[in-house]
This record gives structure tokens, C-alpha cells and sequence, in this order.
């Protein structure tokens, strides 16, 4: 192998390592009327998945997820529920034709479509990237851990 060659491959190796350390966190987000500060994992993955509608509190939960396609959609998806966007079609497929009822998410298109929807639905929970975050909605953690500190784990998909 010559140089360039070997040069132009360490270069895509690098360009591929880094779109993957770049992977944002993802903040979750609800009303601010709702008193839940932290939720678990898989209460988060029951309430995407659709199979947790209502918050301790009473309150219907609405989960709002991006459109299909979406970097932050695809990241919930895997980061959350542990699919693929197929993965989760063959899932509320297989519960549709079993006859189950879930609680279907929201599709929201923009950052600002889902601080409207929670700011106007006390049972509403959604995802931000960081910047998009403002005092409209408040943050909540997940087993614990808010986005931005080591261990968080909701990403979104780039």
C-alpha cells in the first residue's frame, strides 16, 4: 500500500470514529407542571413503546417522537427502546394484529412542534438536543443521570 493510499483509508477511519463520538445526548423533556424530576430507563421505554399510558401522578402520558427518518427519532429508538426504526414497526404491528392497545406516539416535526405540544399537554414527554432546550420545558433525568453528564445514555442517532 502507498502513502496516499494509506492516508486516505486512516482519514475515513477518523471521519467514521469521529461522526460516532459525536452522537448528542438528548435531553427529556415534560411539562413543568408534571412533578416527575427523574424516570427510570424502562419506565422510559414502557411509556415509548406504549405500554405505560398514564404517569404515577394520573395524568395520560403523551409521548412525542420526531418523524420517521429523524436523527433524534432514530436515536430514541435505539437508545431507549433498543430498535430499529423496522424493529419498531414490526413491534406495534405485532401488538396491533394481538389485539393490544398502546398508547401510540406523537409525531412531531421541529424542536419547537414538541416544547408546544409539552407545553400545552401537562402528560406530555418529549426529546431535545440541548441547544433546542429552553425554560419552556423542564428537563428531567433518566436513571438518574441528566444529559450532559457522563453516563447518559438517550443520544441521538448522529
Amino acid at each position: 500500500m502507498n502513502t496516499q493510499t494509506g492516508t486516505f483509508i486512516f482519514t475515513l477511519l477518523l471521519a467514521g470514529s469521529c461522526s460516532v463520538a459525536m452522537a448528542e445526548d438528548l435531553v427529556v423533556v415534560v411539562n413543568k407542571a408534571n412533578p416527575v424530576s427523574d424516570v427510570s430507563s424502562a419506565q422510559l421505554k414502557k411509556m415509548v413503546l406504549g405500554q405505560q399510558t398514564s404517569w404515577t401522578w394520573g395524568k395520560k402520558v403523551s409521548v412525542l417522537l420526531r418523524g420517521p427518518g429523524q436523527a433524534e427519532r432514530d436515536g430514541v429508538l435505539r437508545s431507549v427502546c433498543g430498535m430499529s426504526e423496522n424493529e419498531y414497526n414490526q413491534f406495534t404491528m405485532h401488538a396491533d394484529l394481538n389485539g393490544q392497545t398502546l398508547g401510540e406516539p406523537k409525531i412531531v416535526s421541529s424542536a419547537a412542534a414538541v416544547r408546544q405540544s409539552v407545553i400545552g399537554n401537562p402528560g406530555a414527554i418529549g426529546f431535545l438536543r440541548p441547544s433546542e432546550l429552553n425554560d419552556t420545558v423542564k428537563p428531567i433525568s433518566v436513571d438518574g443521570i441528566s444529559a450532559g453528564q457522563p453516563g447518559y445514555k438517550i443520544k441521538s442517532a448522529n
